[in-house]
């Protein structure tokens, strides 16, 4: 058995055992008894001490573009295969929309993993879990001095 055919039966092996990413139902957002000032302040104290790098703000239109380069296997499900996971890299999309009961925001994450086999490098989207959505809205919420 030459060696391509040793690469094909291990691949077909280890697919055998892969599972798809699972997509999973949370909230995303949520509304505030707050100015949008003060939201916007208390999520910048998030992004900054979480070291999350913020691409795009404009506070005007309420939108912060933000990337992680680098996400935490609980954030999101990625499935399970045979390849080495390089890295798991997250974008965040953060809407502050101020209401005349208070502020709501809205926290979109995307991530996709980078995986790599035999010299072979990919990436494949992943499904967010919700527990960076939560971290952020639950940030807002806790009292800071």
């Amino acid at each position: 058995m030459d060696y391509r055919h040793t690469i094909l039966l291990v691949a077909f092996a280890t697919a055998s055992c892969a599972t798809p990413p699972k997509q999973t139902q949370f909230t995303n957002s949520q509304t505030y008894a707050m100015t949008k000032d003060e939201v916007w302040s208390r999520l910048l104290q998030f992004f900054t001490s979480n070291n999350i790098q913020i691409k795009t703000i404009e506070k005007v239109s309420g939108v912060i573009y933000a990337e992680r380069a680098y996400a935490d296997a609980s954030m999101a499900d990625c499935g399970q295969d045979f390849a080495a996971e390089l890295g798991r890299p997250a974008n965040l999309n953060v809407f502050v929309k101020p209401l005349s009961s208070g502020t709501e925001v809205t926290v979109n994450a995307s991530f996709e993993v980078i995986r790599t086999f035999d010299r072979t490098t990919w990436t494949a989207q992943c499904y967010s879990t919700g527990v960076l959505e939560n971290l952020i809205l639950n940030s807002i919420a806790q009292s800071h001095t």
